[in-house]
């Protein structure tokens, strides 16, 4: 896993069940604001669902809200 790919799932496990526009996502991962076509996350969140998800094609753990921007579907508990 590259670091940005660490960096963007650490953003997802600090909010999960919420989701993330594109542009907020670029501005917690890379702190910029997105550019119109920006289409930095999207790669990102392809990446890591190729590498967490049983079938890429029809992720269940990291889930595109249409309009909106991606989620972690999914709870997180703290490790004590």
């Amino acid at each position: 896993m590259t670091s940005g790919e660490a960096h963007l799932l650490a953003v997802f496990l600090d909010n999960p069940r919420t989701v993330l526009s594109r542009e907020r996502l670029l501005d917690l991962t890379q702190g910029r604001e997105a550019k119109a076509y920006d289409w930095a996350i999207d790669d990102a969140v392809v990446r890591l669902r190729r590498k967490l998800e049983d079938d890429p094609a029809h992720p269940r753990l990291l889930v595109t809200e249409w309009g909106g921007g991606y989620a972690l579907a999914a709870d997180v508990e703290p490790i004590a």
